[in-house]
């Protein structure tokens, strides 16, 4: 897992395979710690928000009300989002994924 980074500017992401002890039981490679991965979309009809897990390194500091930050797979996040369209962040992320043979 990335350590953790409480700097003003957030640094780009680190390699998948940077952090080998941190791999899954089947091999995969940087499932918490490095960008929150969306997973889904929340919708009703006064709110629109992003639903991520997996935490990001970047812990940013002086406000209370910021998005909270976990690197557990067992907790999701709700990023909430301002616009129509999708929103970006150095933080943020999706994991492309496919069926094994």
């Amino acid at each position: 897992m990335p350590p953790p980074d409480k700097s003003r500017s957030p640094r780009p992401p680190t390699d998948v395979d940077a952090f080998p002890g941190g791999a899954s039981p089947f091999g995969v490679m940087d499932m918490a710690g490095n960008v929150w991965q969306w997973t889904d979309e929340y919708l009703d009809e006064h709110t629109r928000a992003a639903v991520v897990r997996g935490g990001s390194y970047f812990f940013p500091q002086g406000s209370g009300w910021y998005f909270p930050n976990s690197a557990r797979l067992t907790e999701h996040g709700k990023l909430l989002l301002m616009a129509p369209s999708k929103d970006r962040a150095e933080t943020l992320g999706f994991r492309c994924v496919m069926d094994a043979e």
